[in-house]
């Protein structure tokens, strides 16, 4: 009843999207007509009807049909009827499901066309460089032959320096392919500028998500991280590691492998009051202690070698759990990075404190209107409606799929399950049908590979290290013969195209050793097989032993004495067995994606308190750099809004320790004689204290001698100020992110108390800031350098 309700939506969605497309059609009758001339003088028609208050919607058949010509007469490629269908949903600000091999890099040229024509930019956005730059360069000579500027978001050198105003450039482009982590570290370093001619990003116009559901869902807990200055390094990893390991399940601490939570218990507490020869690990003087003990718990019981990490040269590599690839320069953050070198014996690299972050969810969130695409995002369709208010709208293909998706292989152990994936290969090979077998680690797909090889069955091996490299390899996996192996993610966004000669074979055969943690993966990885109407096969392999039955499944049926007692051969021929283990298996899966949501939306609550915090400090900094006259200022009312809080909070009532405010804050060089000021009074010190303030204001402006140098003065005291409370406020909400569920104690709730804390600490810094202003006003030495740029030299 579900499917055929959902089947129902979608069709009288397409029913919709079809009379547009109707539309389309009609101009592209009259287009194909046109001379070459012709149909690139339409970019700057349209460009002079936008105009003219022509909106982007009643263009879009006309300029679709253009984009479809162009296309035919340049690349060689026409947009097929389902392929403008899927264009229609981006345009409109939604997800697109689109089977592997249908084409989304071409669907994505029209919306891509019709919304750079508002010369605010488009971007096609996606998982890595190498997608980026290809699809960049494939459809570069048509964007161009239209009329419109298009690049590659970054230069693809490593380590690259980029040259003044060189970004800026880029950015300037009607047209920009990049990638998430690209485009979020640059709204990140833009937003630290100190200067107007530092900002290079404009505004975020116009989005296309590739991979949708893997972007902007499954990477939405991994937060983009910009670091700055080393903490103080705690000495405390490797002897609390030492504690830890002589520390019981279930004894001394209680975990929930699932949500992430480990936690100590009573006897656990008495253990480490004994160990440290303290009376009580919960003081406040032993917090660095409980936070060291909390961390190496969840290093030691939470995170697994060879699935979340694994040691590379001496260094501690995570691995994206989504995707299987290497993610090297990213560390954990908190310590908890260190927790594990200290865990696996590897030299502690430093823990650096957080400049500046940012989750996906909220990046795409700048944009004034994004869309997506993926192969498989309608099983996410509910968050992407939860999260953006987006539907997901299913694109038929152009081709019947003719794939056969065969029933799962049950199996009572993980060696009887390989041994039948090696004898299926062997079949296969023995026939000249290719095959691509895919497990959920590389640890595997190296197993089989070795083993393969032993068999005397050459073959590919792709675990995610090498993206162009993969891709490479990807695309020759549908060749008479071929033998591939490749971990869950590797090679995604490359099409796997047959000989003529496979196809007769049956077409390429996907055996997937395991299920994933998530439905929409396995979907993914059995449409490998069968793009574009080609035949091909996919099967799935269980075992009790599998990662996912072990972690998520309930109850553990390996431990079964009857089961025990059956032979392989008889469980392989028992229907009851089989869908018992089904069902255990799709269990599992669904408790896994539902701990998914509940993560993510977890993730979600936490950014809540640093988007907001970070859209208002974003919003005053651009306030700053675009102020060139301090006139607009009323400095003098900010220094005795600060001075009377001071004479309150640091009790400046006697000579003393008003001489001492003043050389911090006011005056080096203070030598006036106050024997005459009336020190109760906060009136008459707030006043003396404004007067010294508005000499030292006017110091710094003779100085300079120059109105502009003057302003630009004033603004870089200010940045300086919200800057360096703000890279405090991110590192501080970082830490407490990892600290407050151990602060909870049971009953408070973790997320309340998060936003209660980072409220506090922001009300704390914005006050701090205007202190920290008046202080860089005052005691900051200007001067220039040989290019004739004013430096400011800021007091500590």
């Amino acid at each position: 009843m579900k499917y055929s309700m959902t089947s129902t939506i979608n069709a009288m969605r397409l029913k919709r999207l079809h009379k547009i497309l109707k539309q389309v059609n009609h101009y592209s009758d009259a287009f194909s007509k046109l001379t070459d001339e012709a149909l690139q003088a339409k970019t700057a028609e349209f460009k002079k009807a936008i105009q003219d208050g022509a909106t982007l919607t009643a263009l879009l058949p006309e300029a679709y049909a253009v984009l479809r010509e162009a296309s035919r007469r340049i690349l060689g490629m026409y947009p097929k009827d389902v392929q403008v269908l899927g264009a229609i949903v981006l345009h409109e600000g939604n997800i697109a499901e689109m089977q592997t091999g249908e084409g989304k890099t071409l669907t994505a040229t029209m919306p891509l066309y019709l919304n750079a024509l508002t010369g605010k930019g488009a971007y096609l956005i996606t998982t890595n460089d190498y997608l980026a730059r290809r699809d960049y360069e494939e459809m570069k000579p048509l964007f161009e032959w239209l009329g419109l500027t298009i690049a590659l978001g970054f230069v693809d050198i490593p380590d690259y320096e980029y040259l003044p105003g060189e970004k800026k450039t880029i950015y300037s482009h009607d047209i920009i392919y990049t990638t998430n982590g690209r485009l979020g570290f640059d709204y990140l370093i833009d937003n630290l500028a100190d200067g107007k001619e530092g900002k290079f990003l404009p505004s975020l116009n116009f989005g296309i998500i590739d991979e949708a559901d893997s972007i902007i869902l499954d990477s939405a807990q991994t937060p983009l991280v910009i670091s700055g200055a080393p903490r103080v390094q705690s000495n405390l990893f490797q002897i609390v590691k030492a504690f830890v390991e002589t520390l019981e399940a279930s004894v001394h601490f209680q975990m929930k492998k699932t949500k992430k939570e480990i936690w100590l218990t009573d006897e656990g507490i008495e253990a480490a009051n004994a160990y440290f020869g303290v009376d009580n690990i919960y003081d406040k003087r032993y917090f660095d202690l409980v936070r060291n003990i909390n961390l190496a718990l969840r290093a030691h019981h939470l995170f697994e070698s060879n699935f979340d990490y694994f040691v590379y040269n001496g260094e501690v590599v995570l691995i994206d759990r989504i995707t299987g690839r290497m993610l090297p320069g990213t560390k954990l953050q908190a310590g908890l990075h260190q927790a594990i070198e200290a865990k696996e014996n590897v030299e502690l690299s430093r823990d650096m404190s957080v400049m500046a972050t940012i989750t996906f969810q909220n990046l795409f969130r700048q944009f004034n209107a994004f869309s997506g695409m993926s192969a498989t995002s309608k099983l996410g369709e509910k968050e992407f409606f939860d999260l953006y208010s987006k539907i997901v709208v299913q694109i038929p293909t152009d081709k019947p799929i003719a794939r056969k998706d065969y029933e799962d292989r049950v199996f009572k152990n993980a060696e009887e399950k390989n041994r039948a994936i090696l004898q299926r290969v062997q079949t296969l090979y023995e026939t000249k049908r290719p095959v691509l077998l895919i497990t959920r680690t590389a640890e595997v797909a190296e197993y089989f590979s070795m083993m393969l090889f032993e068999m005397d069955i050459p073959n590919n091996l792709l675990i995610a290290q090498n993206v162009a490299k993969e891709a490479q390899m990807i695309s020759e996996a549908g060749q008479l013969g071929a033998v591939t192996v490749a971990t869950s993610m590797a090679g995604r966004g490359t099409d796997i195209k047959l000989d003529n000669a496979v196809k007769a074979l049956g077409g390429l055969a996907v055996s997937i050793s395991e299920h994933m943690e998530n439905s929409r993966v396995d979907r993914q990885l059995r449409g490998r097989s069968g793009r574009q109407g080609d035949p091909g096969s996919s099967q799935i392999y269980i075992s009790l032993e599998d990662y996912l039955v072990e972690r998520w499944g309930k109850g553990n049926m390996l431990n079964n004495k009857k089961l025990q007692q059956v032979d392989g051969e008889a469980l392989q021929n028992s229907r009851l067995f089989q869908k018992r283990v089904q069902n255990t298996v799709a269990r599992a899966q669904r408790v896994s994606e539902e701990q998914s949501v509940i993560q993510r939306e977890m993730a979600n609550e936490y950014e809540k308190s640093i988007s907001i915090q970070r859209e208002l400090i974003y919003q005053e900094r651009d306030r700053v750099l675009d102020l060139w006259d301090t006139g607009d200022l009323d400095l003098t009312q900010l220094a005795r809004d600060v001075f009377r809080r001071d004479y309150r909070k640091e009790v400046l009532d006697s000579e003393a320790e008003l001489v001492n405010y003043i050389y911090k804050n006011v005056s080096f060089q203070f030598k006036e004689d106050m024997s005459d000021l009336s020190l109760n009074q906060e009136q008459a010190v707030v006043t003396f204290l404004v007067q010294l303030f508005e000499k030292a204001l006017h110091r710094q402006k003779s100085a300079l001698n120059n109105p502009y140098f003057y302003s630009r003065f004033v603004q870089k005291a200010i940045l300086k100020a919200i800057d360096s409370h703000w890279i405090q406020q991110v590192d501080h909400l970082q830490q407490l992110k990892s600290s407050v569920q151990n602060r909870q104690n049971g009953q408070r709730n973790a997320i309340f108390e998060y936003h209660r804390v980072a409220l506090e600490s922001f009300e704390v810094m914005s006050t701090e800031i205007k202190g920290h202003i008046i202080r860089n006003l005052c005691q900051s030495v200007t001067t220039f350098d040989k290019e004739g740029k004013l430096v400011v030299h800021f007091p500590n």
